[in-house]
């Protein structure tokens, strides 16, 4: 092959060049074959499927990544992706291109827009195929081969050296976790191996959906050779119908506008949700009985974030009531320091602060979790997280003690069974030292015994207290927390001890899932069980204005009882604050100890 027949196929594996210039589709509203245009239907998501195929980004060892792409309906993603892998596989020499749908019909599907556009493609640049005995495969004469697979097939894909995967659909397969764990060998080291990874959200009834979100939750986390890209239905063009001028917004509605609207992103050059987006809404209410049924269906198939959507039918054991208002807030991506470690609010002189903690282990397969919540009596705000798996028992202490002195000598609660015994016994010699003034202990006395023990009487009452506060005071930052309360299974109760664990180390038994943890949610319950042994503090007026939930209110219209009643609660209110302190409940000392 000569060098000008070498640079040509170098520029034609490029979807960015060839699709652009000579691709075609088949139009969803005319039937008619129209030229390939990516920023016709969803230009950021189609955009990001041929810059990732073309040029994908590379980590340090030189391995090209892979992408996880999570997006709604109506946005050609299965579509683009595989003309994309046409592009890759037919100007390859050599390589092997793999489709997975997530069954039959859909696998043919995308077979017909690949050979459709094969054969459509110009002369001059149409590479010749080879005749093959497959089904639903294309091998070219100078090039690769491409073939796309069903996902109900036993072992798709296994035993086959792929160089480029497209898996669509991911959440409906039969059996994800088992295609992946027997095809990912054949990718881990191949330096030029491209997956991509695509799929709408999907109810947690789904056979794989559970997989897929936490696909989705590693991508995004940059686990891996990962990288995590979504788009909202509102990214999409295809998901706008006509707003007529007699309508009127409902309060769903203008929340809507006010959290995605154009004020709040087109700003950033962000897509952002229009009045056309909430008429397709309305349309899709009267059109698709599933969604009629059910409306909460409608975030899932067209999200407007990457952790809401994942929430309908969870299966967890936090509700999706006690879950909907914090998932509808303004949630803060987790981009922690070196340390795994994030900071939400500074801390206040005149706050009171419980800190939570999940520990770990040693050889840092377990992660350690921190929650640090500002406790007032009207509203326990999360001000802090940690979250490192890379940390041992005696630093993760040496981390809590500083983290106590910060936040105004807070009350540490933590575990005390397994392996919080290794962090707890370095807190007990510091507290002893005076380096730490307040430690949760469950008993005192002679028995006295630190942290609490996770038994399923402590994990229920924890739990019980949790849901109370996510429903009444707690405010949540992490976007993280809300993905984990999302789904979380009761894990404590069901994992196996430690020394089981040793008795049977090749066992899995009922233990905690390897890939997936819920550690943010333990300590998050340890804080919230410790935040109801705290005194009562009530907040300034300041700090309650500077939250915005103080109002002048005119009284002109007030009845005399009103009146009466509204200027002896004043009344009460300036005595509990004499002397610019709080009012403070005796707290119950049987349950933690305060060293002055």
């Amino acid at each position: 092959m000569s060098k000008l027949e070498e640079s040509l196929l170098l520029k034609l594996r490029d979807p960015r060049i060839t699709l652009n210039n000579f691709g075609t589709v088949v139009d969803q509203e005319t039937g008619e074959r129209i030229d390939f245009d990516p920023n016709k239907i969803a230009p950021g998501l189609q955009n990001d499927i041929l810059g990732f195929v073309g040029e994908a980004p590379r980590m340090s060892t030189g391995h090209k990544k892979w992408k996880v792409i999570l997006s709604s309906r109506q946005t050609g993603k299965s579509v683009c992706t595989a003309l994309s892998g046409y592009c890759r596989v037919a100007y390859t020499p050599g390589i092997y291109g793999a489709v997975i749908a997530d069954n039959r019909e859909r696998s043919i599907d995308l077979f017909r827009n690949i050979n459709q556009m094969h054969e459509h493609m110009p002369d001059d640049i149409r590479m010749p195929t080879i005749p093959n005995r497959e089904s639903r495969q294309l091998t070219f004469m100078h090039g690769g081969t491409i073939r796309t697979l069903s996902a109900e097939s036993n072992m798709v894909g296994i035993g086959r050296a792929i160089d480029m995967l497209h898996a669509s659909e991911v959440p409906f397969w039969a059996d994800a976790a088992g295609v992946f764990s027997g095809i990912i060998p054949a990718f881990v080291n191949r330096k030029e191996a491209t997956i991509i990874c695509e799929s709408t959200p999907a109810p947690m009834s789904a056979p794989s959906a559970g997989y897929f979100r936490d696909m989705c939750a590693e991508a995004r986390k940059g686990m891996g050779r990962w990288e995590f890209s979504f788009h909202p239905f509102f990214a999409s063009r295809l998901n706008e119908r006509v707003w007529d001028t007699t309508w009127r917004l409902t309060n769903e509605e203008v929340a809507l506008l006010e959290r995605f609207g154009g004020d709040r992103h087109s700003g950033k050059g962000l897509p952002y949700m229009t009045v056309e987006n909430l008429a397709f809404r309305r349309a899709l209410m009267g059109l698709d009985p599933e969604i009629r049924r059910n409306p909460n269906l409608f975030w899932v198939y067209y999200p407007v974030d990457p952790i809401s959507c994942w929430a309908e039918a969870g299966g967890g054991v936090v509700p999706a009531h006690a879950l909907e208002k914090h998932q509808k807030g303004v949630l803060v991506p987790w981009h922690p320091d070196r340390k795994g470690y994030q900071e939400y609010v500074a801390p206040k002189p005149s706050a009171q602060y419980v800190i939570g903690v999940d520990p770990c282990g040693w050889m840092g397969g377990d992660p350690a979790s921190i929650q640090v919540l500002e406790v007032w009596e009207d509203r326990w705000e999360q001000v802090a997280v940690m979250n490192n798996n890379m940390i041992d028992p005696p630093r993760l202490a040496q981390f809590i003690v500083g983290l106590a002195r910060k936040y105004n000598d807070a009350l540490v609660i933590i575990e005390n069974n397994g392996v919080g015994l290794g962090v707890l016994s370095p807190l007990v010699t510091a507290m002893e030292a005076g380096e730490i003034r307040n430690l949760y202990y469950s008993q005192r006395g002679i028995k006295a015994k630190p942290g609490i023990a996770a038994t399923s009487k402590s994990i229920n009452e924890g739990l019980g207290y949790l849901i109370d506060a996510l429903m009444d005071t707690l405010v949540i930052h992490d976007q993280e927390t809300i993905d984990q309360l999302a789904t979380y299974r009761h894990d404590k109760l069901t994992e196996i001890s430690e020394a089981a664990k040793i008795l049977n180390p090749d066992k899995v038994g009922r233990g905690r899932r390897a890939r997936h943890h819920w550690d943010r949610c333990s300590a998050l319950m340890w804080a919230c069980l410790g935040a109801r042994e705290l005194p009562s503090k009530f907040r300034p007026k300041a700090v309650r204005e500077k939250h915005g939930e103080l109002f002048d209110v005119d009284r002109s219209l007030w009845s005399i009882d009103q009146q009466y009643a509204a200027q002896k609660a004043e009344k009460k209110a300036r005595k509990s604050l004499r002397k610019g302190e709080d009012r403070v409940k005796r707290p119950r000392r049987r349950h933690w100890i305060n060293q002055t």
